[in-house]
């Protein structure tokens, strides 16, 4: 018989996946959890530290995991000085302290810069997924080539749950993205569209690879600028570089514009963050494009990605109105989740079974989850599915978790709709345990 967490990866090809039975699935989940602690421990240095430095042997009950979990920082410990100084050896070995990944399995000889670091990775069987950097840092989450498997397997039976589309080709697609790049967002749009649009009707919003090095660049200048100490010169050089890329991406966007237009009656997969889906919408209303016109088996991808543009209050709203009536995926989620907990009837975000929901206090130290009813606290959980790297975070997103059956009739629990950055809620987002993270990190690369 397969152990616990194959029989709860296993209900994403289920066809019930989300109406699971609540007491059978906290079973099943407190099983993985210790399968998952077991495994992870001897293969991520971070996590076995932690584990003799907090005298957590074994997974027990929920309680047990809180001590364990990493900081949503944890992820972007590195020392900036490693890359800007070239130390492709020391970063490796940063990166495998908080990994499922062996030093000697990666070639850094002969490595030139951060996007050739991170090809060597992924030529090594793994997959390090980048966010974007907008705090100076970009956090590495490493996959395994199973985490991608999955994650394409949940993109193909559950986009658009609770009424999941069917796998079928049928769509003229728009990605907004780059052609490639190591973040889970431009591959969850490729990989969709190669399940949902017709094949060779897939239009880009740029032909070029998405290169970590600039991204990296930027946030590192855009933190400079902040600190006050960026140069004039480096400024200037930045806003021209800036400038003009604005102006080939908004050329690239005025063509997707004009071919959707010019295809409103047909079905459409358009894909992109919420800044890109905010500024297509407004260039297709300008173009007289009505809202809740759009052929009603279109397909929208969006999520995320307000960062670096200010985006009116009522922007969802706005979104909402405009793809009136096509279908259009609801979700909570981020990187560092396999998947997203997926919006039922009701508005309410249901976390899927290979995810162990914890809600903490503000500070990430004492577990609040009740038997039923609703907590506000800090999101955290285990994600039982991953293999390339330990899946328990807290993250930076004060939730409301209703444990109750939801409104819909299915069980919980589930992330209500009132989600926040603890960040912009005045606070300064101190997790206890991020420092002492660091101080380990810092010691194992040393």
């Amino acid at each position: 018989m397969p152990g616990a967490r194959e029989q709860i990866r296993s209900l994403v090809l289920s066809g019930d996946t989300f109406d699971q039975p609540a007491d059978e699935i906290k079973e099943l989940q407190l099983e993985a959890a210790r399968e998952t602690f077991t495994a992870h421990r001897e293969r991520v240095p971070l996590l076995r530290t932690r584990a003799a430095e907090t005298g957590v042997e074994e997974v027990t009950g929920l309680d047990d995991l809180v001590p364990l979990l990493f900081s949503h920082t944890s992820y972007k410990s590195y020392p900036v000085s490693l890359i800007t100084a070239g130390r492709w050896d020391r970063l490796l070995r940063w990166y495998t302290t908080v990994s499922a990944v062996e030093p000697g399995d990666v070639d850094m000889d002969g490595v030139r810069d951060i996007d050739e670091w991170t090809d060597r990775i992924t030529a090594a069987g793994h997959r390090p997924y980048i966010t974007s950097g907008t705090s100076g840092k970009v956090s590495f989450l490493n996959c395994a080539a199973s985490d991608l498997s999955f994650l394409h397997d949940i993109l193909e039976h559950l986009t658009c749950w609770p009424d999941p589309l069917p796998a079928k080709p049928t769509r003229r697609g728009y990605l907004l993205a780059p052609a490639s790049g190591p973040m889970r967002s431009i591959d969850g749009f490729r990989w969709h569209a190669d399940v949902f649009a017709q094949p060779g009707e897939t239009r880009l919003l740029t032909d070029d690879p998405m290169r970590v090095s600039e991204l990296m660049s930027s946030a590192l200048l855009r933190r400079r600028i902040a600190e006050g100490a960026a140069t004039p010169q480096e400024i200037s050089s930045y806003e021209n570089a800036s400038g003009s890329r604005e102006r080939e991406l908004g050329a690239a966007m005025a063509e997707i514009v004009d071919d959707i237009a010019a295809h409103r009656d047909e079905p459409l997969l358009i894909a992109g963050m919420n800044n890109q889906q905010f500024t297509l919408i407004e260039a297709l209303r300008a173009r007289g494009v009505a809202d809740g016109s759009l052929h009603p088996d279109t397909l929208v991808l969006s999520g995320g990605g307000n960062k670096g543009r200010a985006l009116p209050d009522d922007y969802q709203q706005q979104l909402a109105a405009f793809y009136d009536g096509v279908r259009r995926v609801r979700s909570y989620g981020m990187t560092e989740l396999q998947g997203s907990c997926l919006a039922c009837e009701q508005g309410n975000y249901h976390v899927p079974p290979w995810v162990i929901p914890l809600v903490l206090d503000e500070p990430g130290e004492k577990l609040l989850n009740p038997e039923h009813g609703v907590v506000e606290g800090r999101f955290a959980f285990l994600d039982i599915s991953l293999e390339g790297r330990w899946g328990g975070l807290i993250s930076g997103d004060r939730v409301f978790v209703d444990f109750s059956p939801c409104a819909c009739g299915r069980p919980g629990p589930a992330v209500l709709p009132d989600i926040r950055r603890y960040g912009d809620l005045g606070g300064d987002d101190k997790i206890t345990c991020a420092a002492t993270l660091d101080s380990y990190v810092r010691g194992m690369i040393h």
